[in-house]
């Protein structure tokens, strides 16, 4: 249900098919087609992704931290956008590292088929979580955990060839760590 381009509302749908159900349920989100993520973030209240689902506010608004909950959110909705530069943006921007769901997120747009700069910046963005973070990422893309991905293994080896390439000195300890001490991929 992914589209190339705005509806006659400047508004695009997003399947949510395999991240959605993270947040509450695999259902479409409509996002804004053109968007600054950084203004869109800042505004208070932020607005509910599926803001007429009664029962999804309800669960918003129990959360002990529901604008966080709500730009958590935002933030994977925007990491799974059609536009290239909306999910550059947000990686660049509003990616903080500190959410699962939001890394899952990441580690998907490294095992997937997307643009190479979107990957560039996606593994940019991995060395800027704690070390948590990017233990999680690893897991998720070398299927350390009790859910395989379904990435294929010349996608995986290009997403550590990327997390690699942009792994800061101060953190290459924690690159081999993950690796498993090894220098192959």
């Amino acid at each position: 249900m992914r589209q190339d381009g705005p509806d006659s509302d400047g508004m695009v749908t997003l399947s949510g098919q395999g991240w959605a159900g993270d947040l509450w349920r695999e259902v479409p989100v409509r996002v804004p087609w053109r968007v600054d993520v950084n203004e869109f973030l800042s505004r208070r209240p932020l607005p509910y992704l599926w803001p007429d689902d009664a029962e999804y506010r309800a669960h918003v608004d129990a959360d002990e931290h529901p604008e966080q909950l709500l730009r958590t959110s935002w933030i994977d909705a925007f990491l799974h956008h059609p536009d290239d530069s909306v999910v550059i943006q947000c990686l660049r921007d509003a990616f903080t590292g500190d959410n699962i769901a939001n890394l899952t997120s990441v580690a998907d747009i490294l095992g997937y088929a997307c643009a190479p700069e979107v990957k560039q910046e996606a593994a940019k963005a991995v060395w800027r979580a704690d070390d948590a973070g990017v233990h999680w990422v690893f897991n998720v893309l070398l299927s350390r955990g009790l859910i395989p991905s379904d990435y294929d293994a010349l996608s995986v080896h290009e997403a550590i060839r990327h997390l690699r390439a942009t792994c800061p000195p101060e953190r290459a300890g924690t690159l081999q760590s993950e690796l498993g001490g090894s220098d192959q991929d």
